[in-house]
């Protein structure tokens, strides 16, 4: 059974792929600007699991510890997560993902963004963002294989076991699989909301901005410029412009990221011209007209185009 699926190729389901990998492929089926990739299934992680003799352990550390307890939970998602790391991906499951992996190099070109997609994450009512792991400008089938095993791990985090069970999942019904997708080398990214995340007003799409990948945005690095547009004219009726000092970019002498000091006038200026936070804004409308809900989408432009790389519902709203 093969354990990779192509987001091109089809809609694909949240079981077999995670929330992140089933909304992507939806992105894509409706036309949206996403960049090409693959998805090792949810079977993938559960074939990893099983094969590699640490299901049964995995279950007892589980059942053992009180994971309403912080300090229990902390101590059995760390015993768990070890186990998860240093377990090998078994052979034929790490041809398969070099195989998925060379093919997409040959289409998009070599660094990838290697992303978590766990099957209860991004869904109408919880979101799980930011608890699973992301790695950028993944370069190499090792290094790939690496970032996968990593994502694994990531779904026993201590904030990941603990947000599960407030929410009374069963932490063995819960699976990951990995999205690996061509890395859009952003010159602006950032975040938009298509209702405002404040006021919860419908009819506004509140865009945060910064130089580089959005990775400076979420790690709270920077204070991103914000655009508040109408959602029916795309007219802008609030601009916010703050100091951007540091920007995030792919490291060109390797995998990962490197931060760069930004000149005085690039850290004053705008990182969105208005055509193009008016531009963020319609393709946001557009998203939530897809799905019916108000998205949280995160997006990135690269020498003048703009793509989609995630939408999730918001899941704050009254």
């Amino acid at each position: 059974m093969s354990h990779i699926a192509w987001m091109q190729e089809g809609k694909l389901e949240r079981a077999h792929v995670g929330g992140k990998g089933a909304s992507l492929s939806d992105l894509i089926a409706g036309g949206f600007p996403v960049p090409e990739g693959f998805c090792v299934t949810a079977d993938g992680y559960r074939y990893f699991v099983s094969s590699s003799g640490i299901e049964s352990q995995i279950e007892k550390l589980l059942a053992d510890a009180d994971l309403s307890s912080p300090a229990t939970a902390r101590e059995a998602a760390e015993r768990v997560s070890e186990l998860v790391a240093s377990a090998p991906l078994p052979d034929d499951l790490r041809q398969e993902i070099s195989q998925a992996y060379e093919k997409l190099v040959e289409k998009t070109g070599f660094a990838v963004a290697v992303r978590s997609s766990a099957i209860s994450e991004d869904g109408a009512s919880s979101s799980f963002a930011g608890l699973y792991e992301t790695y950028l400008n993944v370069r190499g089938v090792d290094h790939v294989l690496e970032s996968v095993g990593r994502c694994y791990a990531s779904l026993w985090s201590e904030r990941a076991v603990r947000y599960r069970a407030n929410r009374t999942s069963n932490d063995m019904d819960e699976a990951m699989a990995v999205v690996i997708m061509g890395l859009v080398p952003s010159d602006t990214s950032g975040i938009a909301f298509t209702a405002h995340p404040v006021t919860g007003d419908r009819n506004q799409v509140v865009i945060n901005s910064s130089w580089g990948l959005g990775e400076a945005i979420v790690s709270g690095r920077v204070t991103p410029d914000c655009f508040v547009v109408n959602k029916d004219t795309l007219a802008i009726v609030e601009r916010e412009i703050y100091p951007k000092e540091i920007a995030v970019f792919s490291d060109p002498a390797g995998g990962g990221t490197i931060e760069q000091d930004l000149s005085p006038a690039q850290a004053r200026a705008p990182s969105l011209t208005d055509e193009e936070a008016c531009a963020v804004a319609g393709m946001a409308a557009k998203v939530e007209v897809h799905y019916g809900l108000p998205q949280d989408i995160e997006w990135g432009m690269h020498a003048g185009t703009l793509y989609l790389l995630q939408a999730r519902p918001i899941t704050t709203l009254g």
